[in-house]
This record gives structure tokens, C-alpha cells and sequence, in this order.
């Protein structure tokens, strides 16, 4: 194998890395007129899973950890990004949901 292949290979195998490696998402958003920050990525140690954390002033109050089911092929990516899409969402509206019991409870 000559050099030009070798970078050929190594091009393609990043580029491969990051095309299956989803991205994260962030949102601020105002729960009890504190301001957190919600974030979900895909972690792969120790198993491949999604983590939603909620950020208050830099620490973790809430946590949300899922197993990913084991996904084949080129649909792998799209259904991990669905998944964190729906867990992180879901986690904010849970967020909306408490803060209006609790104010309507007042």
C-alpha cells in the first residue's frame, strides 16, 4: 500500500467516524424563573446509550439515561438522531408540565 492509499483509507475511515457519531442538542430554557440548560448526546461507554442531563448553574439536577437498541445499516444514524430528538423533547416537556402543576397549584 502506497502512501496516497493510506491517506485515501484514513480520509474515508474519519469520514465514516463522523458521519455516525450524532450531533448533541442544547436548549436554555426558564423553569421557576431559573434558567436551565438541557443537553442530550450519545455516549457509547461503557454501552451506547443517550444521556439528557438538565444543567442548573453548571450542575446536573436531573438525569435521563436510555439504552440504544442495536440498529443496522444506513438507517442507524437517522433512528439515534430520532431518538435523542424524542428524549430530549420529551424531557422539556415534562419540565413545562411540572411548572404549570405546581403554578396552577398555587
Amino acid at each position: 500500500m502506497n502512501d496516497k492509499q493510506l491517506k485515501c483509507e484514513k480520509a474515508e475511515e474519519k469520514k465514516t467516524t463522523t458521519e455516525n457519531s450524532a450531533p448533541g442538542l442544547n436548549d436554555n430554557i426558564e423553569f421557576m424563573g431559573r434558567q436551565l440548560h438541557v443537553q442530550t448526546e450519545k455516549t457509547g461507554f461503557p454501552a451506547p446509550r443517550i444521556v439528557t442531563q438538565v444543567f442548573s448553574n453548571g450542575r446536573v439536577v436531573f438525569s435521563r439515561k436510555s439504552d440504544i437498541p442495536e440498529c443496522q445499516g444506513s438507517q442507524e444514524f437517522t433512528k439515534i438522531q430520532d431518538l435523542m430528538r424524542t428524549q430530549h423533547f420529551q424531557t422539556i416537556q415534562e419540565m413545562v408540565d411540572k411548572q404549570k402543576r405546581i403554578l396552577g397549584s398555587r
